[in-house]
């Protein structure tokens, strides 16, 4: 039997779910966040990377201040993925345990098994987003502080995974407004197949390959908007005094391939073999094998399929 969810999402390309996460979900992932920042803004500081640990202020104005002045290593240890690029011994990656139960959230797990079944993969292409003012973050740094430009997140994988259903949840820790940079997306554009990509500052879907008019989607904390593979979606700029907190989580069929095989996934519910879900341990330290892995590597293969030389990126 299709869910109305499903149905939703196959024909206009997104769905709105309210509610995903609870007051209790929603504070523990920011107390983690919180910890995290208490950790390492003493040790950036020691290294230099920024000109004062800001202790005392909020955890708002606190991240802002730092990402005000520092460089892409520093926002590296808050995200939930390793980098695109070239990835170091020490690189920077939250495999916390309030992450790993963020993934496997009961509620949103329900919701997610109404879209593509029981046997549910977490697909390891997946990021923490976390957008101060654009005014105040520093020239340079990486795109998950700063506006998302234009994509389809098939378009940002490898084409061995154009087949694997994978669901995008964009879930919202704190308000999204149409001020400081929600989500937009463009209604029924999945329908028209992948677009091609530019592979500039971002990977990104050139303006005037867009299917329709751009639709904003301002949501409340604990909500999310759930996207096919194909939708054109991007970010407005945070133009607040506000910083808005998001999560990129992807899921998908077990089994089935990833579109970045050298990161670790996830299993995360299989109602016909339930032993088969992996512990915060396993997921952990699978994490932290990649990275051994991948800061062996010198010649690591491209993680998308696009060429900045293609006319229409001219």
């Amino acid at each position: 039997m299709t869910s109305n969810l499903k149905e939703l999402i196959e024909t206009q390309g997104y769905a709105i779910v309210e509610g995903v996460l609870d007051d209790a979900a929603l504070a523990a992932i920011i107390d983690d966040y919180h910890q995290l920042l208490d950790r390492m803004a003493p040790q950036w500081y020691a290294k230099g990377l920024i000109s004062s640990a800001y202790e005392g202020l909020p955890f708002d104005e606190r991240l802002t201040a730092i990402l005000g002045e520092a460089k892409k290593d520093v926002f590296s240890h808050m995200d939930i993925a390793l980098s695109n690029e070239t990835v170091h011994s020490d690189a920077g990656i939250n495999a916390s345990r309030a992450v790993y139960d963020l993934i496997r959230n009961e509620r949103l797990l329900d919701k997610v098994e109404e879209v593509i079944g029981s046997e549910i993969l977490s697909n390891p292409i997946q990021h923490v987003r976390i957008k101060p003012a654009e005014s105040k973050v520093a020239a340079g740094m990486v795109n998950l502080t700063t506006e998302t430009k234009w994509h389809q997140d098939q378009g940002v994988h490898r084409p061995n995974a154009d087949d694997t259903e994978i669901l995008t949840v964009w879930l919202a820790i704190t308000d999204a407004t149409i001020e400081n940079g929600c989500l937009q997306v463009v209604p029924y554009s999945h329908l028209n197949g992948i677009t091609e990509h530019c592979p500039f500052d971002q990977v990104l879907i050139p303006p005037h390959l867009l299917s329709g008019e751009a639709l904003p989607v301002p949501i409340k904390a604990g909500d999310a908007i759930f996207m096919h593979r194909l939708t054109q979606h991007s970010s407005l700029v945070n133009v607040s005094d506000t910083l808005r907190w998001s999560f990129d989580l992807r899921y998908q069929p077990i089994g089935a391939p990833t579109g970045r095989d050298e990161f670790p996934s996830l299993i995360v519910r299989s109602r016909e073999n339930p032993a088969q879900v992996q512990s915060y341990e396993e997921w952990r330290d699978s994490w932290h094998a990649a990275r051994d892995y991948l800061a062996g590597l010198t010649d690591r293969p491209a993680t998308h399929r696009w060429s900045a030389d293609a006319p229409v990126c001219a």
